[in-house]
């Protein structure tokens, strides 16, 4: 842990900075799909299938990366990140074929997320003991809010004063990755490294102790229904342009403000909220329960436009929902005490789980808009969507369960 509070909230700081710009590339869809899709020359199945490999080849590369995580340097391994990705950025400005979008969607989930996320979740653990964790993550995620707003927003006057459409969309993309690549060099010269030994295990040995820990694999379903809730709200953006007939820049900023402006409130309130009342577990059973109302309002509200604003209040509660979920993901780890050295390996396995929406929720729901257009297709997606959250509700409750009966036996054995 660092040895001042100040230092701490630097490198926390430090860490949303970073946070915020490496996915810029891979979520830019979730803001400007439609413009995304116009530049690139490809179907809604196309768009689906490019955000699949990124999601296949993150999953695949969960576990060695947890693993990298226990026995490199953070530093390194995030600057490393954030320059690749940033780099790459001038190569999607250009708008490559079909091919190059697969190619460039598979390097992210190599640059973003096998180099980045469990050194990422591990260094924002070892900020602060267990009763922080919960404000820590909700900080982290909102801290990344934060940052991705001002940007988006930044980047989002930029667009419109570019004229909008693909010229507007390439000066977004440069000046996405300008910043990305100066926030991998501001890592490299500032970022301090956790005073932790280095795991002696060998990767093997940390796999198959995460594998025997039922908590690992409930985290990780937790995680699964959370993060396919954060996937699939992407595409309410599209519904209420092409289905409910907003203007297109009504739907960039609606974007940008649930992805971004949303969680910069969201998940710092909810993390604070959690270290209150007992854990993090139980704001996100509270969170699934609402993002379930949500859902079910979105089945039931005609597509109207004089209902824009029901439909636009209620993605934004679904919002602060999935973020409160984010921001309390990986405080489920120190409720439900993994160790620390194995830390990286456990978030591995559990991401491994969680992240599997990432390899086929894009293309399922881009095959559902593509063979039932129109209002058909988003109400088969909403649907999804609720039974994710009614899912989530259950695994919460069962990792609860769990958690108090490792904690009875630790008893015992104490006793």
């Amino acid at each position: 842990m660092p040895d001042s509070p100040k230092g701490k909230w630097l490198l926390l700081t430090l860490l949303c900075f970073a946070g915020a710009m490496v996915y810029t590339f891979p979520f830019l869809r979730y803001s400007y799909y439609d413009t995304m899709k116009e530049a690139l020359g490809v179907t809604h199945t196309q768009m689906g299938l490019m955000q699949a490999v990124n999601g296949v080849a993150a999953t695949f590369g969960y576990i060695p990366g947890g693993w990298l995580a226990d026995r490199y340097s953070p530093r390194k391994l995030l600057a490393t990140s954030l320059i690749v990705t940033g780099l790459s950025g001038f190569y999607f400005s250009t708008f490559p074929s079909y091919v190059g979008g697969l190619f460039l969607y598979g390097f992210w989930g190599v640059s973003t997320l096998i180099i980045f996320w469990a050194p990422f979740i591990k260094a924002t653990r070892n900020l602060g003991p267990d009763a922080e964790q919960g404000r820590l993550f909700g900080f982290l995620e909102g801290g990344r809010g934060v940052f991705g707003f001002l940007i988006g927003m930044f980047t989002l006057f930029v667009f419109k004063e570019m004229g909008e459409g693909p010229t507007g969309l390439m000066w977004v993309i440069n000046i996405s990755a300008v910043v990305t690549v100066a926030a991998g060099l501001t890592v490299w010269l500032i970022f301090e490294d956790p005073p932790q030994g280095t795991a002696s295990e060998s990767l093997f040995q940390n796999f198959s102790g995460a594998l025997k820990t039922p908590q690992v694999w409930v985290i990780g379903l937790i995680i699964f229904c959370g993060y396919g809730l954060f996937a699939s709200q992407s595409y309410i953006t599209p519904y209420m342009t092409g289905v409910m007939g907003a203007v297109v820049t009504y739907g960039v900023l609606m974007g940008i403000l649930r992805t971004y402006g949303i969680q910069a409130i969201g998940a710092p309130v909810s993390g604070i909220l959690a270290d209150k009342i007992g854990g993090p577990s139980i704001v996100i059973g509270f969170a699934f329960a609402i993002a379930a109302l949500c859902m079910s309002i979105l089945l039931v509200v005609p597509p109207e436009l004089k209902n824009l604003a029901i439909v636009s209040n209620v993605m934004i509660v679904l919002a602060l929902c999935v973020f409160a979920l984010r921001g309390n993901f990986y405080a489920t780890f120190s409720e439900s005490k993994i160790p620390m050295h194995t830390m990286g390996t456990a978030v591995g396995v559990a991401c491994f789980v969680g992240y599997l929406p990432e390899g086929f929720t894009y293309p399922m729901i881009g095959y559902w808009l593509d063979t039932y257009p129109g209002l058909p297709g988003y109400q088969i997606t909403f649907g999804y969507m609720l039974a994710l959250s009614l899912v989530g509700i259950l695994a919460t409750l069962f990792l609860r369960r769990i958690n108090r009966q490792s904690e009875s036996e630790e008893y015992s054995r104490v006793g």
